[in-house]
C-alpha cells in the first residue's frame, strides 16, 4: 500500500483492491473540509490521532460540523473518540460514529454506534423550501416543512460557522431553531444539527 504526502501536508492512501475507494489519511480532524474531500474523489477518511472532546463547547460543535459534513457526503470515516462531548446523546447519534472510544469515551461510543442509523435526522433543500425529518430514537418523530423567508433563514444558519455570520433576521431565527432542537449555539459557533441529505436514497452503514 502506497502512502503519498501532498503539498498540503495531507497523506493519501492508495486503495488496496478493486472497489475499496480512495482513502485520505489525516493526522488530525478538521485539517480538510468534508466537501473538499468528497470533491477530490475520496470515499474514506482515516483520522490518525484520537479526537479529544469535552474541553470546550465551541470545539465540540466544530467537531460535530465536521461529522455532519462527512455524513452528508457519505464519507466512510474511521476515527477514535477520547473524552465526552459537551452535548446530549441525541445531538450526536445521527452523525457518523467513532470506530472506537478510549478512556471514559468507551461507553459513549458503544451507545452511539448502537443508536446510529443513516438518515435519522436530516434536511433537504427544494426551490423555496426546506424539509426536515427527525426520527432519532428517544423522542417524537418530526417531519417539518420550512418555506418562504424562514427557509432562507434556515439555509443561512446552516451555512454559518459563527453567530457573527448572521443578519438580524437569521439571528432571531437561530434562537427559535435552538429552542426547537434544530441547532446548537456556543460562544463563537453555531451549528444546525441535521445534516443535508445529498445522496438520497443511497443506503449507508458506518464502517
Amino acid at each position: 500500500m502506497t502512502r503519498t504526502t501532498t503539498g498540503t501536508g495531507l497523506v493519501t492512501r492508495e486503495p488496496r483492491g478493486e472497489g475499496t475507494g480512495r482513502t485520505l489519511v489525516l493526522e488530525r480532524w478538521g485539517t480538510a473540509a468534508p466537501a473538499e474531500i468528497a470533491a477530490a474523489g475520496y470515499e474514506r477518511v482515516l483520522v490518525e490521532e484520537p479526537v479529544r472532546a469535552g474541553a470546550d463547547l465551541d470545539e465540540d460543535l466544530r467537531l460535530l460540523r465536521f461529522l455532519r459534513g462527512c455524513t452528508s457526503h457519505t464519507l466512510r470515516l474511521d476515527w477514535v473518540l477520547g473524552g465526552l462531548p459537551l452535548v446530549g446523546p441525541r445531538d450526536l447519534h445521527h452523525l457518523v460514529p467513532p470506530a472506537r472510544g478510549v478512556g471514559d469515551a468507551v461507553g459513549c461510543v458503544a451507545a452511539w454506534r448502537d443508536a446510529y442509523r443513516y438518515g435519522a435526522y436530516y434536511y433537504r433543500v427544494g426551490p423555496g423550501f426546506v424539509t426536515v425529518k427527525d426520527v432519532r430514537p428517544g423522542g417524537e418523530s418530526v417531519h417539518l416543512t420550512i418555506d418562504g423567508e424562514s427557509a432562507d433563514q434556515f439555509r443561512a444558519i446552516a451555512g454559518a460557522t459563527s453567530p457573527a455570520d448572521l443578519d438580524e433576521a437569521a439571528t432571531e431565527a437561530l434562537a427559535d431553531a435552538v429552542e426547537f432542537g434544530l441547532a446548537l449555539r456556543g460562544a463563537d459557533t453555531v451549528l444546525v444539527l441535521p445534516f443535508r441529505m445529498r445522496h438520497w436514497p443511497v443506503p449507508y452503514v458506518a464502517a
